[in-house]
């Protein structure tokens, strides 16, 4: 009896010594260097010069150090808006008081409007030097569409005494042509590992003991780490565009007209 045992437990240890051991478990690869890099572009439209019509009369003739009444009871001039058109005048050689029995003459304030209207197409230009990934860009947002704004101002000029219009004008311009900053827009060109997932999947596989067992003694080759180039971060750096960036131009717009409009006043 006892020496069955010792026979069977030989034959134990016997097999035990001939079953191999598992190959090595594997190590994910290291992750190749990704780069990345930010470029620009720039998107332009055209632009018209400020529409502008000015009519001075002859029934009275300006002259330096005549008083002006400003009168804005029709429309909405705030008091930087007043006050710039206060310099304005001033510029001119023409005095302006704030009680109307005083001058010579009324500029009234007719026009100061402000409108939505269809927006400015902004078309993509393509750069002197051949850029990474333009091709995409040029695919993917060719054009771009803002908000603008047309700007309108008209103004009269009457003589006091006698009630004559001496000079009256109209000027309007978009916001576009106003501001002619063309649109900045960035992306980043950045590279990416497309199979990150296969590779983790086939090294999780391969270290199971089922597929150590398998790969004993055999030469396993982890799939390589494939990288991609993409464009992502797309964004506006520079000009304004949004409805909000748009109206922020508006006190500047109708200062612009205003300045347009009493520099056409003719002064002897």
């Amino acid at each position: 009896m006892r020496l069955l045992v010792v026979l069977f437990l030989t034959l134990i240890s016997a097999g035990c010594a001939l079953k191999p051991e598992p190959a090595p478990l594997l190590a994910m690869p290291k992750k190749p260097s990704l780069q990345s890099q930010r470029f620009q572009v720039e998107y332009q439209t055209e632009h018209a010069a400020p529409k502008v019509k000015s009519v001075q009369l002859p029934a009275h003739a300006v002259s330096k150090n005549q008083t002006v009444n400003i009168v804005a009871d029709k429309t909405s001039v705030t008091d930087t808006l007043y006050s710039q058109i206060t310099e304005a005048l001033t510029a001119k050689q023409l005095k302006v008081v704030a009680e109307g029995a005083q001058a010579d003459y009324t500029l009234s304030i007719h026009q100061l409007d402000l409108e939505l209207i269809e927006d400015t197409e902004y078309k993509l230009v393509k750069p002197e030097k051949p850029l990474p990934l333009f091709e995409e860009v040029a695919k993917q947002f060719p054009v771009q569409q803002c908000a603008t704004i047309l700007g309108q101002v008209s103004m009269r000029l009457t003589h006091k005494k006698t009630g004559d219009v001496v000079w009256f004008a109209k000027s309007s311009i978009d916001s576009a042509s106003f501001h002619r900053e063309p649109l900045i827009y960035s992306f980043e060109q950045q590279q990416l590992i497309k199979n990150e997932l296969e590779v983790a999947s086939f090294v999780h596989e391969q270290n199971s003991e089922q597929a150590r067992m398998a790969r004993v003694n055999q030469d396993v080759t982890i799939p390589a780490y494939q990288t991609i180039t993409r464009m992502n971060a797309f964004k506006k750096e520079q000009g304004p565009c949004n409805r909000t960036e748009i109206s922020a131009l508006t006190p500047m717009m109708q200062y612009y007209l205003s300045s347009i409009l009493i520099d056409k006043i003719k002064v002897q």
